[in-house]
């Protein structure tokens, strides 16, 4: 062990692993472990968590709803640095993890399923209800991006938090032949609650 670190440093807790999908059979796995790890202790029950959706949303006026939504995506689309999977792996990091990856690198590093359930948890945090959206853009039914969007109580209008688009949000959801909507209000074995 001591060659190991002296060259590696040292080595990072392992004991927030990110879940490891194994028997993938598809986007609902994806979806299920993402409902999973946003209502767990880990997501919405985690002090980690409202530590840091409580700075992200310091400075917006209190009973902005809109303003709290928008500064947790805007945080997301600065903060969480996307990268793809592994080639033959689906990982979904807890959004505890990126939080501490944050605090502890800087920035985290996400897919966009990991960005997706990371948004779907803070906007839970401030109370918000937040869905995850699985969409594809050329065949029916199949699946290759997942955003979060979150309702604005006030206006109750959906606002899609999807920073892997960047400032493309609208052009993307307008290339979109088909979804299946996941409500974070339902328990992870449940599949979706609208498709299309």
């Amino acid at each position: 062990m001591y060659g190991l670190t002296s060259h590696l440093g040292s080595l990072p807790d392992l004991s927030l692993r990110p879940v490891q999908l194994t028997g993938f059979t598809g986007s609902p796995d994806t979806l299920r472990a993402m409902i999973e790890a946003a209502q767990g202790p880990l997501g919405e029950k985690s002090m980690i968590m409202r530590h840091l959706v409580e700075e992200i949303v310091q400075n917006v006026f209190p009973k902005d709803y809109a303003g709290e939504i928008v500064a947790i995506r805007n945080w997301a689309a600065e903060n969480l640095r996307y990268t793809n999977d592994p080639l033959h792996v689906e990982l979904v990091k807890k959004p505890q993890r990126l939080a501490e990856e944050y605090y502890h690198r800087g920035v985290a590093i996400a897919d966009c399923d990991e960005i997706a359930c990371w948004i779907g948890t803070a906007a839970l945090q401030v109370g918000r209800v937040a869905q995850f959206v699985a969409v594809g853009f050329s065949e029916p039914r199949v699946y290759s991006h997942v955003f979060c969007r979150v309702l604005e109580p006030r206006t109750n209008k959906w606002i899609i938090c999807d920073p892997v688009a960047g400032t493309g949000e609208r052009e993307m959801a307008s290339r979109v032949r088909s979804y299946q909507i996941w409500s974070l209000d339902e328990y992870p074995d449940h599949g979706p609650v609208e498709e299309s």
